[in-house]
């Protein structure tokens, strides 16, 4: 019983290291999926931002969306 649960804990530890050589290999590039269709995160793109005077609007750098910036920074 007990060879068995450090043999699970081995093989979790030995995923997570190789998603992690992985997520630095491509720079972030494999996961994107799951930043952005999953958890909602946006990217703003390139070109200039409006302001209205409360918060900045952008566009999406991947799906194109029209995005805006909360008072702590983070696109939505």
């Amino acid at each position: 019983m007990l060879i068995s649960i450090l043999e699970i804990i081995g093989v979790i530890i030995a995923v997570i290291w190789a998603s992690g050589v992985v997520y630095l290999l491509s720079k972030g590039r494999v996961f994107k999926w799951f930043y952005h269709n999953i958890l909602g995160w946006h990217l703003p793109s390139d070109k200039l931002q409006e302001f209205d005077g409360c918060s900045f609007h952008a566009h999406c750098k991947i799906c194109g969306k029209e995005i805006m910036q909360d008072s702590q920074g983070n696109w939505f």
